[in-house]
C-alpha cells in the first residue's frame, strides 16, 4: 500500500490524539459479493424487498407460532442477496415474499404478501395472510 506524505501527516497527527488505524485483513467481507450458505435444516425463509426483515419483530413471531416453525428453522433476507445465496443440492424450503414478488423457486410452499409495515396496517392483508397460512399443512 502506497502512502503520500500527506497521508503520514494525518497518521501523525491522528496518532497523537490517541486514534488508532487499523487495517482490513478481510476487507472482501464488507463487500455485498457475500455468498451466503444456507443450511439443510431451514424451513422458512423471510424475502423482503429493500430491509432485512428482523425476526424478533412481534408480528413476525406471531406468524411464525402461526405456522409451527421453529425461530431457529427461519433466514431473513432482501431480495438482492437471493443471487447470492449457496443452496445444497436437494434444497427444498418455505418462502414468504414480504413486500416483492416471487423471483426464485425454493420448491416449498410460497406466501406473498404485501411490505411489512402495509400488512400490519392493513386488515384485508393481514386476513389474506392468516388465511395462506391456515390452508397450507406445512
Amino acid at each position: 500500500m502506497w502512502i503520500n506524505n500527506e497521508d503520514k501527516q494525518n497518521n501523525s497527527i491522528l496518532q497523537q490524539l490517541g486514534i488508532i488505524l487499523w487495517k482490513l485483513r478481510y476487507p472482501i467481507v464488507l463487500n455485498n459479493n457475500n455468498q451466503i450458505k444456507l443450511w439443510r435444516c431451514l424451513r422458512l425463509l423471510l424475502i423482503s424487498s429493500d430491509f432485512s426483515i428482523s425476526l424478533n419483530d412481534p408480528f413476525i413471531k406471531d406468524v411464525i407460532r402461526a405456522a409451527r416453525f421453529n425461530p431457529k428453522e427461519v433466514y431473513a433476507l432482501t431480495n438482492g442477496q437471493i443471487n447470492h445465496l449457496i443452496t445444497p443440492s436437494g434444497f427444498s424450503c418455505h418462502c414468504w415474499w414480504i413486500g416483492t414478488e416471487v423471483s426464485k423457486n425454493f420448491y416449498g410452499i410460497c406466501l406473498n404478501t404485501p411490505s411489512l409495515p402495509v400488512l400490519k396496517c392493513n386488515i384485508k392483508a393481514k386476513r389474506d395472510l392468516w388465511r395462506q397460512i391456515s390452508c397450507i399443512k406445512f
